[in-house]
Formats: structure tokens, sequence, C-alpha cells
């Protein structure tokens, strides 16, 4: 969810180009160094170069590489026919939805190659013979997940999980340090071991109860089981949720898509650095700067769903 930092007025510019209000929101800018008005796109996963091999089998899930409509989650492709040297992998998405089969060419060390709009990998033939039921699985992490799970005695929820401006990449701890019938407190350490401040629930059987700050939000809810101390959660942060890089229409980690535009020259050459990017305007399309091969007309639809209004020209 985008956390607006300012709206206003802004005086017409070569970039701005009409009247209506500019919304910005304070974002990561991952590398590169680029120009005010270049339009970035958001990094939304990581996904892996291999996938996990299970069952009979030693061949190899190699190349792996996201698409433009990947989602976070378990990528599985199951040996559906068994061939000596060879077999025939139907893939299924994170939600369990079939998307497409793959088969390994026959003979040993023959590759098979699975393309998508989701994801794409390699499978090769390795010195046992997949059997069928063997799987590759390819787990595509979110940069800041939905939800994270309990280690320990009770069985409440974190959910509705967010990062705002401040987030750190790494582990949120959240431990019961008071245990409470239908309840609790829980201490909040951020991933440079700072304590943020205490969430206290509120008692009460199936109670949520939410908590904000400037790094991290998320929802706590009481289960069947109550939580007792030392019981924890840990929110692994792995990409920054406003982490943007120059939109590349080929892009395979969700920075196909518009999200910004940036408003200001910056150097991320060595390092990634914080800038304001717009979320909303109307901008000159002449000054518009995107990545080699992609330009206005492959976005232009999808800015102005989003309420970034491209004009062929600045009005005198």
């Amino acid at each position: 969810m985008a956390e607006v930092i300012e709206q206003g007025e802004f005086t017409l510019d070569d970039l701005i180009g009409g009247d209506k209000k500019l919304v910005t929101e304070d974002i990561l800018v991952a590398s590169g160094t680029l120009v005010r008005g270049s339009v970035l796109g958001r990094v939304k996963t990581s996904t892996p170069t291999t996938g996990t091999i299970a069952g009979t089998g030693n061949g190899t899930c190699t190349a792996v590489t996201g698409g433009p409509k990947t989602k976070q989650g378990d990528y599985v492709a199951t040996c559906v026919v068994a061939v000596t040297h060879g077999g025939t992998f139907d893939v299924a998405d994170p939600d369990g939805n079939y998307i497409g089969s793959v088969t390994i060419t026959a003979g040993a060390g023959g590759t098979g190659v699975f393309t998508s709009e989701e994801i794409a990998f390699t499978l090769t033939d390795g010195s046992t013979d997949f059997a069928l039921g063997a799987t590759a699985t390819i787990t595509v992490t979110e940069g800041v997940p939905n939800s994270a799970s309990v280690t320990g005695t009770g069985n409440g929820t974190c959910t509705a999980i967010e990062g705002r401006s401040k987030l750190k990449i790494g582990n949120y701890v959240l431990t019961c340090i008071t245990a409470v019938t239908h309840g609790g407190v829980f201490s909040v350490v951020d991933p440079d071991g700072k304590s943020l401040p205490n969430v206290t629930l509120t008692p009460g059987a199936g109670v949520a109860t939410s908590f904000a700050n400037d790094q991290i939000a998320f929802t706590l809810t009481d289960g069947s089981a109550d939580f007792i101390v030392t019981d924890y959660f840990t929110i692994a942060v792995t990409i920054d949720p406003r982490q943007t890089v120059l939109l590349d229409k080929s892009a395979k980690d969700g920075s196909s898509v518009p999200y910004c535009v940036l408003s200001e020259d910056i150097d991320a050459s060595a390092a990634a650095k914080r800038s304001i990017g717009y979320l909303e305007g109307q901008f000159n399309e002449r000054s518009l700067v995107f990545a080699s091969g992609t330009d206005v007309e492959d976005v232009r639809d999808a800015m102005r769903d989003l309420g970034m209004i491209v004009v062929p020209s600045v009005p005198a």
C-alpha cells in the first residue's frame, strides 16, 4: 500500500505537463545513475536461480527467472511421464493452477526449457532418471510477506504486514514477554536489534490488535491456544517495498510495470539511495526516460490507469 508523503501543486517545468495535483512518495532507487523524469518500476519478488528436486531422480532445475506475472509462493513441476533420460513435467503455480508442461529431450543430459509469463526454468536429466511424482520446486518470495507464522505454544496469527517509509531489510522479531489469557504483550525488535514499541494485545477470544510505526505495520490476532512467554514471530523482509529500478518492459521481477516518476537526478550506481517519486501527476512525454528498448507507448495506458497522465507536450 502506498504511503503518501506529500501532496501539492507544483510549477510547470519540462517534466510537469499540466496542473493535475502531484502525489509523491518516499522510494528507494536500487541502482543506476538516473535523471529526473525516469519512469520507475517496483521490484516485487525475489526469484531463486535454481529449484529444489524431490523424489527419485538427480537431474537439475536451473536458469530460473521470473516474469511480468510472477506470484509469491511455490511453483511445482511434477513428473507425469517417466522416460529413460527424459520425462514430461506438469507445472503448477502457487495457487495450484496448471500453467503448462515441459518435456525433457530424451538422452543422457537432455534438457527441457519451460517458459511462461510467470516463471521460466530449465530441467536437465541426471545420472538417475526422474520417476513419476518427482518434483522440482521453485520458491518465489515477496519482499515483505503478507503474514508470519508463530513459533511456540500459541496459535494466534500475524497478518496484514506492510512496510513503511523507514522499513529495514532483515528480520523483525516479535516475542511474547507477558502472557495473558486471550492476550499478551509482545516486544518488537528491528533487523538492527533495536527495540520498537511493544504491542499489547487487547484481551479477548479472537481479538485482533494492530501495530504501526514508521518501519512496519502488522496485526496480531489471538488464537484458540494462548501465547506463552518466549513465543515469537519472525517477519523476514528481503526487499524494500518501495525498491525501484528504471522501467524495462522485459524485466522479470515485477518492475516492468510503472510505479512512479523520479522527481530528481540521483546517483545510485554505488549503493541504493532514497528519493521521492511522483505516484500521480501530468507529465511531458518528451521528458520521460526508460530503459533501452522500452518507450512511452509500452506503458502509456498503464501509467494513465495509475494516475500518471502522459501528455505530448508542455502547455504554452
